[in-house]
């Protein structure tokens, strides 16, 4: 019994010292670039982005973009949390998608240097401060926007507020259903003071979003009808984060929207990490056609 009694202890003291240490360097490590340390990384390449900002009301938005492609398209990368655009820079490091498509990516309310640390948790929000880059780019050939996760529920909303103006989306992990997701015990607990306090600000960015999900996305419901664009769908099965039940939701709720999905049978919620290069070749598939017949004409819904 006391043997017993000595390993609980010394489990309960391990991991204590895991989320200690996981805190610690969650304080020193926000995943995120400045402007200079963004300029540094593509320095070597012939095509580089540009880091810009706007404003609405009282947010700045930053966010980065290749040279315009006059006649070629445009892909809108928007991250989820906790992250920030740097999320994406294996792609602007890809030469083929650098010479067929304007490529953009943004940081998001609160997150990068988007006003770091001042959340935003409603969706509908969220794509009011993003929609300056839709009108931006709304008159190129085809705008594609790319979601992952989070951002997913974000270019979801952008999508019913621009029907006829995005003519694609690229859903990856996303969280689109509401409570299809994962939402672990401490993320309550440490909504709360004294332990509140202790999180650092990119975990609490991601944590009050992640509270507020639910309601983020009832919010939205209604509209899903309003998406006209074309929609690709990329989840993985093992995905125990963002359930894969997602796509099923998707798939319902999109009435009027050509849908094609991707269902990766041994992915988790890393798929931007572990699969770039295959996000990278269904981008250029509906790159190779003219406004995505490729992928509208065989995409219909089952």
């Amino acid at each position: 019994m006391k043997q017993a009694g000595r390993i609980l202890g010394w489990s309960f003291l391990g991991l204590l010292l895991l989320i200690s240490v996981a805190l610690s360097l969650a304080w020193l490590f926000d995943f995120r670039q400045t402007d200079r340390e963004l300029n540094d990384e593509f320095a070597a390449q012939s095509v580089r982005p540009v880091v810009r900002r706007y404003t609405v009301g009282q947010r700045t938005i930053r966010y980065i973009e290749t040279p315009p492609l006059p006649g070629k398209p445009t892909i809108i990368f928007v991250h989820g949390a906790p992250s920030s655009l740097s999320f994406f820079n294996g792609f602007f490091k890809d030469t083929a998608l650098l010479h067929r498509a304007q490529l953009v990516a943004v940081d998001r309310p609160g997150y990068g240097y988007s006003d770091f640390g001042q959340v935003e948790p409603s969706i509908l929000r969220q794509a009011e401060l993003l929609q300056p880059l839709i009108d931006r780019y709304k008159n190129t050939t085809d705008l594609i926007v790319v979601g992952s996760s989070y951002g997913g529920s974000v270019s979801a909303r952008l999508a019913m507020n621009n029907p006829g103006i995005i003519d694609q989306v690229v859903f990856v992990s996303s969280a689109l259903g509401p409570g299809l997701e994962r939402t672990y015990g401490i993320s309550y607990w440490v909504d709360k003071e004294p332990l509140r306090a202790l999180v650092p600000p990119l975990l609490r960015l991601a944590n009050d979003e992640k509270l507020a999900h639910k309601k983020a996305l009832e919010a939205i419901l209604p509209d899903w009808p309003r998406i006209t664009s074309g929609i690709t769908m990329l989840h993985g099965q093992r995905d125990e984060l963002v359930y894969p039940t997602n796509v099923a939701f998707a798939k319902k709720q999109l009435r009027n929207a050509q849908f094609k999905q991707f269902l990766l049978a041994e992915s988790r919620h890393d798929i931007v990490d572990n699969k770039r290069e295959y996000i990278a070749s269904i981008l250029l598939s509906l790159l190779s056609t003219p406004n995505g017949a490729a992928l509208s004409h065989t995409a219909g819904r089952p």
